[in-house]
């Protein structure tokens, strides 16, 4: 409830109404009432993504950040940066479509194999005879009996909150009704009569979640559905978020309170797709990087931000739903997979697993692009896998380019130069207002095809296509007339160091690797790029622009979201989370900071390649 002193702050077009107090940003304000605006910088006034326009009313002048990053004519017009103005009195403010965690293109599936289901939880019918005077045997007792004589299982029990449970539910269903029993022993929930167990398996990204509600008795997916990840507004990569926690006492509580939030809301949406009820769900399988995890579990994070970067646990953990705030059956448990060093997490294990890279009869490169790019290599012949994290930065994301953004409407994905004109592809078909990550190695990659840059990444200042901006040459995609913000979308210099800066990572990770691993490039006979930038990743340009060192002999195949089919793997089988663990103990983890020419890989691999 909004205080005597707070202004009223009026968010277009959304029509939202919030309260701001005069000591408080109007972002933070815009955040605590459920808004999140685009901030790779996590509020802290140097990433510029958080643009709104004040339309009507007063605030704080414009500080040293704003006037570095918006020119005195966006000043002018209005545009502020939301984390830098304070409200002085009511306010009426415009949020525009690409400052606001809103409509993203959300990669949910993954193009893998299904695998036969042998689910921990088994759903067993039964009818039992009511209590009586003759007969007052405890509700628990009645149940357990008939458990042994209708399908032998014997000394099962139960949690004090499914205890809890048990009698108002039995007596609504007449004694007709369905137990769902882990392991033969524990009892989670009683169903309706017929009712089938389901799951919830969850990708919890750095920038998306993906999730969906799965038969556990055959392994068929019900509903799937996807949301930013909304702690993107406390910072848009891992460590700006655990800095966040470290700098606020309660920055644990509410950056995991954010999350468990969207994923009960992306549960309710599931089981209203699925037209199933909550205490159907008793089992949940989620996967993440180990920052993700240990966020989500309200785990200590003060040692995962700094060298070494230690978890706090890397073992695989079970804990109760109700844990973490999920609605669910009363005994429901999550299932979180080991990680395997450093912020190589969940995810990675479940990508492995997924793609079956464990098991494979040839050398074989597994790739999952983002923020922090995990690779692992498999070599026939090992008795183990390898495996390094590339921190390349949410260049990629579309944060800290210019005009980067996520994967939204009006998003510029594809890119191709000619002699005479720029042909793109938006998202939506919309107008453009920026480029997402595809978008932005094709655009990479085109103009040093175009020779507008050169192989250090240096624009040619002599070529009348190149423009001067303000912080120096640039290359307009779409002119401001026909952008859908009506500024120019263009790429500067400084966007394409940004692009280096990423993919010199990834290419410094890739070449070392094969390295501590004596693997020659054209040994590798495939490369499995996994994740929901790699699904549309133009994978020549991503050749061309030098994201890949040379292969010769690789076939790329793109896989999609591997993670969260490693999760429905993990969900519905107990062989695959036997193998996940396997994988997890049986993988080197290989710190590319401390390797003696990462350095010199980094800086060459910031390179364009030679052409051919």
């Amino acid at each position: 409830m909004a205080k005597s002193a707070d202004f009223q702050v009026r968010l277009q077009p959304i029509g939202k109404r919030v309260a701001a107090a005069p000591d408080v940003s109007l972002f933070e304000a815009a955040r605590e009432s459920g808004i999140d605006l685009a901030s790779a910088c996590g509020g802290e006034g140097n990433c510029g993504q958080c643009r709104i326009v004040v339309l009507a009313g007063e605030t704080t002048p414009p500080n040293f950040d704003e006037k570095f990053i918006l020119t005195e004519l966006e000043l002018k017009q209005g545009e502020r940066l939301a984390c830098c103005t304070y409200a002085r009195s009511d306010l009426t403010v415009n949020i525009p479509r690409d400052s606001l965690i809103t409509g993203q293109r959300l990669q949910i599936a993954g193009d893998l194999r299904q695998i036969a289901p042998d689910p921990l939880v088994r759903a067993y019918p039964l009818q039992l005879a009511p209590p009586t005077l003759a007969d007052v045997r405890p509700d628990l007792t009645r149940i357990a009996d008939g458990l042994a004589e209708a399908v032998g299982l014997r000394g099962v029990f139960a949690d004090p909150a499914v205890m809890r449970t048990i009698s108002p539910a039995v007596r609504q269903t007449d004694w007709r009704f369905t137990v769902f029993v882990r392991d033969d022993r524990e009892i989670v929930g009683i169903g309706e009569w017929g009712k089938r167990p389901s799951g919830f398996a969850v990708d919890l990204g750095t920038t998306k979640i993906a999730a969906y509600l799965v038969d556990l008795e055959t392994g068929a997916d019900l509903a799937a559905a996807g949301a930013p990840n909304p702690q993107i507004g406390y910072g848009e990569d891992v460590i700006s978020r655990l800095n966040h926690v470290h700098r606020h006492p309660d920055g644990g509580r509410v950056l995991a309170g954010k999350v468990r939030e969207t994923l009960n809301e992306l549960l309710t949406e599931l089981l209203s797709q699925a037209g199933i009820t909550s205490d159907q769900v008793v089992e949940a399988c989620i996967v993440g990087n180990t920052a993700m995890t240990h966020l989500l579990l309200q785990l200590p994070v003060r040692q995962l931000a700094t060298a070494p970067y230690v978890a706090a646990v890397g073992t695989a953990l079970q804990v109760r739903a109700a844990d973490l705030e999920l609605t669910t059956a009363p005994g429901a448990t999550v299932y979180i997979p080991p990680c395997i060093g450093g912020f190589v997490g969940a995810d990675h294990v479940a990508m492995i697993l997924a793609c079956d890279l464990d098991q494979h009869d040839k050398v074989v490169l597994g790739v999952d692009i983002g923020t922090n790019t995990e690779i692992a290599i498999r070599k026939p012949g090992m008795s183990f896998l390898t495996s390094a994290s590339c921190a390349s930065g949410p260049a990629f994301e579309g944060a800290h380019i210019s005009d980067g953004m996520r994967a939204a409407t009006g998003a510029i994905e594809k890119v191709r130069i000619t002699d005479a004109d720029v042909e793109l592809t938006t998202i939506g078909d919309g107008p453009a207002v920026g480029l997402c990550g595809s978008g932005i190695v094709d655009v990479a990659a085109e103009l040093y095809h175009a020779g507008l840059i050169n192989q250090r990444g240096r624009f040619d200042k002599t070529s009348e296509r190149v423009g001067n901006g303000r912080f120096g040459p640039e290359f307009c995609l779409v002119p401001a007339g026909k952008s859908g913000n009506g500024r120019d979308v263009v790429i500067t210099q400084k966007d394409v160091n940004e692009i280096q800066l990423a993919k010199g990572a990834i290419h410094a990770g890739l070449q070392i690797l094969l390295e501590a691993t004596h693997t020659a490039p054209e040994e590798v006979e495939e490369v499995i790029i996994a994740g929901a930038f790699g699904s549309f990743l133009n994978v020549r340009n991503a050749i061309a622009m030098g994201l890949f060192p040379e292969l010769p002999r690789a076939q790329y195949r793109q896989v999609g979201n591997a993670a969260v089919v490693g999760a429905k793997w993990m969900l519905i089988s107990r062989a695959a989370r036997a193998r996940a663990e396997k994988i997890a103990k049986g993988t080197n983890y290989n710190e590319l900071t401390i390797y003696p020419k990462f350095s010199r890989k980094f800086a060459l691999g910031m390179l364009f390649p030679e052409p051919p």
